[in-house]
């Protein structure tokens, strides 16, 4: 079962110092891409929708798509945002708690510069329109490199965070790189979230809502025909 659910990360212009171009996507191709989808008749859901509804039906939603972006950056409200308003598209954004209003280099690749991060009030605007939020952990720290204590601490510091930002539930959570330990997906479970994501290190044949796997769009993806063959697959 291919899992609906893509996975972006900068919607933004090449920095000179970027080293990892892969996860930037430019804002007109993004566009596009979101056209793409409305054109297919793809329906937009937030990740919680869709994990309520595959636990109520055992699938997903036919045609059911849903978008995440991860680490919170603040081009996913200048740049993504509007975009997402245009086309009457929902999507879920996993934060890193600790960077909220922040400029900062501890979620770029090392040798690249820091970056800006979403303000509390552009996350309480996007929350007001729909847009989902979810924890991306509190420091982005590996959960593969870390103590089980250490990962408690992540979990249950960003999604207190960000629950008393929003007031609203924080119940999904995006693992740091998409690497998870079995212990890691037990703390998360008891602290409370109904589903946590990958990268693409999770499986399709058998979903585990603990270890969802995404579609991860690069970079190279903005060619009409590399983001088609991607999403053909769905």
């Amino acid at each position: 079962m291919q899992i609906p659910v893509l996975i972006y990360h900068k919607i933004d212009f090449l920095p000179s110092d970027v080293r990892i171009r892969g996860a930037f996507t430019s804002p007109h191709r993004f566009a596009k891409q979101i056209a793409y989808l409305k054109k297919k008749e793809f329906d937009f859901h937030t990740v919680s929708e869709l994990v309520n509804f595959y636990k109520n039906n055992g699938k997903f939603p036919p045609k059911g798509i849903a978008l995440t972006f991860d680490d919170g950056w603040e081009d996913n409200y200048t740049n993504a945002f509007p975009v997402l308003q245009k086309f009457g598209v929902k999507a879920t954004i996993f934060l890193v708690s600790s960077c909220i209003g922040q400029t900062s280099a501890k979620v770029t690749p090392e040798g690249e510069g820091a970056r800006a991060h979403l303000s509390q009030m552009q996350i309480l605007e996007m929350s007001q329109y729909g847009i989902e939020f979810g924890s991306h952990s509190s420091n982005h720290k590996l959960f593969n490199r870390i103590s089980t204590e250490e990962i408690e601490l992540e979990v249950r510091e960003s999604k207190s965070y960000i629950e008393n930002l929003l007031q609203k539930e924080c119940s999904v959570f995006a693992y740091p790189a998409g690497f998870y330990t079995e212990a890691a997906k037990k703390i998360i479970k008891n602290s409370g979230y109904n589903a946590a994501f990958s990268t693409v290190y999770g499986a399709n044949d058998d979903i585990d809502l603990y270890a969802i796997n995404r579609v991860e769009i690069l970079r190279r993806d903005g060619y009409p025909f590399q983001f088609a063959k991607k999403i053909k697959s769905l």
